[in-house]
């Protein structure tokens, strides 16, 4: 008989993500150590007419902050592929990349009048994360979430955990200008998926016939706690 793969109960990755971490990987591993980072990811040259910078941002995390990318994979994959599946690709994309542009752009607005927020490079698909995390707690509010097969919780609690704790990390730290983009981010997020939100389909939400989800799953009725 034959065995199944472990991986054949892995939601699947859907493009759109996707090919938002591979871009993001890609151009970090490559650029993040290079000079022309300083270019592309936001800080002070922004003041001196590098206006690009809140675009393409968010495909560049800046050196030392390769790790994010562990996040962007969990989040995109387990999380976001939920969004993109229900609402498509097109509008995922605009989704979560609209609300990072207009992360990065607020805070490099308010750069122009305090230089200290853009004193150290910002960049990463984190505000894009969060979006989606946002959306997600805003399509499957009241719907119970299986995190890893434990952790019961609405995916309004999930979305409001990760949130919750990626914020209050650098704040806690006193290096509020990082959360700044990913805050304005997280507020877009909400603010598009209230406007697109549409009554649910079904019960389940990337459940395929004949497998079982482990890693994170919507399910129709509250589940059992022992």
């Amino acid at each position: 008989m034959a065995r199944s793969s472990v991986l054949a109960n892995l939601p699947r990755f859907h493009r759109g993500g996707f090919w938002l971490l591979i871009i993001t990987a890609a151009s970090s591993a490559l650029l993040a150590d290079h000079p022309l980072a300083s270019t592309l990811t936001l800080n002070l040259r922004f003041l001196e007419m590098a206006l690009w910078q809140p675009l393409t941002a968010t495909f560049l995390y800046p050196e030392g902050q390769l790790g994010g990318l562990v996040g962007t994979l969990l989040i995109q994959w387990f999380i976001g592929g939920h969004v993109e599946e229900r609402w498509g690709t097109a509008r995922y994309l605009t989704l979560v990349l609209g609300s990072a542009f207009v992360g990065y752009l607020l805070t490099a607005l308010l750069g122009l009048a305090v230089p200290q927020v853009l004193a150290a490079p910002l960049g990463g698909t984190l505000p894009a994360d969060i979006a989606a995390v946002v959306a997600f707690g805003v399509l499957h509010a009241r719907q119970p979430v299986h995190l890893f097969g434990a952790l019961p919780l609405s995916g309004r609690g999930l979305a409001a955990l990760v949130t919750a704790l990626v914020l209050l990390g650098p704040l806690l730290r006193g290096n509020w200008p990082v959360a700044l983009p990913t805050a304005v981010a997280a507020l877009c997020g909400l603010l598009l998926a209230w406007r697109w939100r549409t009554p649910p389909k079904s019960g389940k939400v990337a459940a395929r016939a004949g497998r079982r989800p482990r890693h994170l799953k919507v399910v129709d009725k509250p589940p059992l706690l022992n």
